[in-house]
This record gives C-alpha cells, structure tokens and sequence, in this order.
C-alpha cells in the first residue's frame, strides 16, 4: 500500500509518499517514492520535490492556501507525469498521516481519524494555537481532495512522552493550576525521538528493558529526552515547544520575570512577547541576522 505522510504548516507543507505493508514494516524495508516541501503557501511558493531515482525538481505555482497546496502535490503525486510506475491516480494513495503538535492527555497514542479525534485535536488547539488547527486543515482538506474512505491516521508530537512521570511533568506551581487547566509538561518531536530509539535498538539489537539512552533532535527546533527501559522518564520541551534548549527561532529556557519586563519595557501585550519568544529569539534573536546555522558558519569563517 502507498501512505501519504504529512506535515501542514501555516506557510508550508512537508510529504512523502511511502510504499509499505505489515511484511515491509517487519523487514525494515518500507520504499519512499517521494519526498518534497511547499514552502510559502499565499505568497510567492515553490514545491522542491525529490523522487526515489534522487533527481531533486523544483516547481513554482501559485497556491493560495493548504488545500490548495495539497491538491497540487497530491494532482502531481497522482499523476503520468510524476513518473511513479506504483500510484497512477489518487486511488493509489490508499491511506494518509499527519503529524499531529500536539494531543494533550487525551491522545497517547496514534489514532484513526474520526469526527471525535477531530474534536478531540480541537480541543487540543490551546495548547498548540500556532500548530494544531493547520494540521487540523491538512486533515479536512484530505478528505476533500480524497474522500472519507480514504483512511487517516493522527500521529501526535506528544504522544511518546506521554509515560512521564509526575515528577517530571509537573512544574513547581500550584498543583490546583495543573488540576485546573492541564499546566504541565507534555514534551513533543515524540515521533523523532521515538524513531531514534527504535534505530539504537535495530542497530545495537538492544531489547526494550534494556534501552537506556539520551536522544537528541536537532534542527530548527531542538529538544533532549532521557528515555529508560524504552520509555521517556524526561524531556527539555514542556506545556508548548518553546521550552528547553535554544533553537532557530525560540529562545528556550528564559527567566519567567523576563517576559513581563519585555512586556513593560516595549510596551508589549503577553501575547506579542510570546510571538517575540517564538519567532524572533533563538539563533535569529541573538545573531540578528538568520536562524541558518549554515549561514551563521559562513559568516564566523568570514570573520575568521
């Protein structure tokens, strides 16, 4: 079977197209035909696509939106002249997954979707504004482009941390506030750490009891999780990925009063200090120029 795996962006969309079954899982040998990104979705956009023969393309149309980008890849997936010997319609794209940012206590595995897991990713959107209702459009706009016997499947960045203990998600504030309003802990890049967790144990033919590893995912979002016993006992992200280590775009870890000083200093409302944590902090913030560790090296071999 071919599964479309997705990642939906306010601005852009990550996919690869992936053939495999319950044997190739088991083998270790699932086959990715294509792999691409859309990048500045509603503005000026480009598709970069790379098929299994390694040849990379590059593409620009307008796309207006998420759906819209979705029906180009998925119209070119689909199509003669992707060259794709296996999928020569969209009746071979025979099941769809997301990435899912974020699925509070209530998701602590993947699931299928259903109108109550929408619902229930809905409900998570509090707690991931900027993530969660863009992976809820990548979703609805699937099973307009496909239909609903389209099988698809929710895989969410939190999930893997789900075993924590208490002791690690919940933080020093007054446990009515977690009671409350679920102020925790949650951890996400759950699917990367997972992954490398499972290679250590293919590689190293490591059992689960016996796995006893720091994974690290390192990008422009970066986060740790120490896992024993093949489970994750802590993590450096915690209620949102804007805590623990410093990344592209988010500051990490900071003194909490700094947020209100920022605010008053720049006359700032919570939530443009929390934008400005966000989006323009981190490499960016402290470099002042780019996210780009590439360009970052390039610049200090200049200055060298």
């Amino acid at each position: 079977m071919n599964v479309l795996v997705l990642n939906s962006g306010s601005s852009s969309l990550k996919f690869q197209l992936i053939a495999t079954d319950p044997d190739r899982i088991a083998r270790d040998t699932d086959e990715r035909l294509v792999r691409g990104e859309v990048e500045g979705i509603g503005g000026d956009t480009t598709c970069a696509i790379r098929k299994k023969d390694g040849l990379p393309e590059s593409l620009k149309a307008p796309m207006k939106d998420l759906e819209a980008a979705l029906e180009f890849v998925i119209g070119g997936i689909a199509s003669e002249r992707s060259g794709l010997q296996e999928v020569r319609g969209p009746a071979d794209i025979h099941a769809v997954g997301h990435r899912v940012v974020h699925g509070g206590e209530r998701f602590s595995e993947s699931v299928v979707v259903s109108d109550e897991v929408l619902k229930g990713i809905e409900q998570c959107s509090d707690l991931a504004p900027l993530h969660n209702p863009e992976n809820l459009k990548g979703i609805l706009a699937v099973r307009k482009l496909l239909g609903e016997e389209v099988p698809q499947v929710a895989v969410f960045d939190t999930a893997f941390h789900h075993s924590l203990p208490e002791r690690a998600y919940v933080y020093a504030i007054p446990y009515e506030l977690y009671q409350r309003h679920r102020i925790r802990r949650y951890g996400f890049h759950g699917t990367s750490h997972r992954y490398v967790m499972h290679r250590y144990q293919v590689l190293g033919k490591v059992t689960t009891e016996k796995t006893h590893v720091v994974t690290l995912h390192l990008g422009n979002g970066c986060s740790v999780a120490a896992i024993r016993g093949g489970h994750p006992v802590d993590t450096s992200m915690g209620m949102t990925p804007l805590e623990g280590l410093v990344m592209g775009t988010r500051s990490g870890d900071v003194d909490p009063a700094i947020i209100s000083v920022i605010g008053e200093k720049e006359g700032l409302s919570a939530r443009e200090v929390d934008s400005l944590l966000n989006a323009r902090s981190g490499l960016l913030g402290v470099s002042g120029t780019t996210n780009d560790m590439r360009g970052l090296q390039a610049e200090a071999r200049d200055d060298d």
